[in-house]
Parts: structure tokens; C-alpha cells; sequence
């Protein structure tokens, strides 16, 4: 009984996750809005979209550039599909980015917006069968950090016809 005893307390003082209170405070330098750029496609299509980030802060923001490296905006820059407020379910390719160079940064001063148009995504999008569409992107700025560090755009509406 002593041995479960100990083995308990250990799992239990092992699996300590930190309240939100005491973990690092995400800071929200950029905001960003999603807009479809086609509000009605035909079933069939992928939806494109144009990711609008403006830098809210005092100081440079550096992010990296989803124009140059596809295969980071499919990571970094996540856009989920939603219908009816849940997340909807395709097909989706495998895409892991690359290593990160220099190259791939840009940075955005303050006061001063970049945009995005985001038309490759992993998910297979043209398999989305007729009906109205929301879409948001996950934007993880930092791949150095956490991933829990990602925070959400506003949310674009569209729709697929047959």
C-alpha cells in the first residue's frame, strides 16, 4: 500500500501544469483580419483568402512570410473551416515546414499592415460539399515559442454552391 502511496504522490507532484495565471502572457503586437476574397464558389474551388495584418505596437513585428514559404503558412498560419460554429472535417495532405531561415522573416513596422493571400492550403478544400462557411486563421507567430502563444483572426464568411 506504501509503494502505491508514493507512486501516486509522484504522479500527481510530476503532472503539475502552471494555471493560466502563472504561465507567459501572450502579446497581441498584430491584429488581423480575414477576408474571402471570392464570398460565393462554385463546389469544386478552393476558397482564397487575404490575411490582413496590421501592427498595433510601438516597435518592429517580425513574422514569417507565407507569400515566400507556402509550407509555413500551412503550420504558422492555420486557417480552420467551420460550419455551424464546428470545426469542419476534409481530407488534408501531410505538411510539415521546413527549417526556418533568415530569409523566411519579414518584419512589419509599427503602424504599418501586410497582407496575405492565402490560396494553398493542406486541407482538401475543394471536397467541401454546398452551404455557408466560416473561416479563421490560427496564427502562431513564433515558431520558437509554444505553440499555446497562437491566437485567432476574425472570422470570414463564405459560401459553396452547386
Amino acid at each position: 500500500m506504501r509503494t502505491i502511496t508514493v507512486l501516486l504522490a509522484t504522479l500527481v507532484s510530476c503532472s503539475h501544469v502552471p494555471p493560466v495565471a502563472e504561465r507567459a502572457p501572450v502579446t497581441h503586437d498584430l491584429t488581423l483580419s480575414l477576408y474571402a476574397i471570392e464570398p460565393v464558389i462554385p463546389a469544386g474551388s478552393v476558397p482564397r483568402f487575404r490575411l490582413t495584418l496590421m501592427n498595433v505596437s510601438d516597435h518592429a513585428c517580425r513574422v514569417l512570410d507565407a507569400e515566400r514559404r507556402v509550407d509555413l503558412q500551412h503550420t504558422y498560419y492555420n486557417l480552420v473551416v467551420t460550419k455551424n460554429g464546428q470545426p469542419v472535417r476534409v481530407g488534408r495532405v501531410i505538411s510539415d515546414p521546413g527549417p526556418i531561415s533568415d530569409a523566411d522573416w519579414l518584419e512589419i513596422p509599427p503602424g504599418a499592415t501586410k497582407i496575405f493571400v492565402l490560396t494553398n492550403f493542406p486541407e482538401v478544400l475543394d471536397q467541401l460539399p454546398p452551404g455557408t462557411y466560416e473561416a479563421y486563421v490560427e496564427f502562431w507567430r513564433d515558431p520558437y515559442q509554444s505553440h499555446t502563444t497562437t491566437y485567432a483572426s476574425d472570422k470570414a464568411r463564405f459560401t459553396v454552391t452547386k
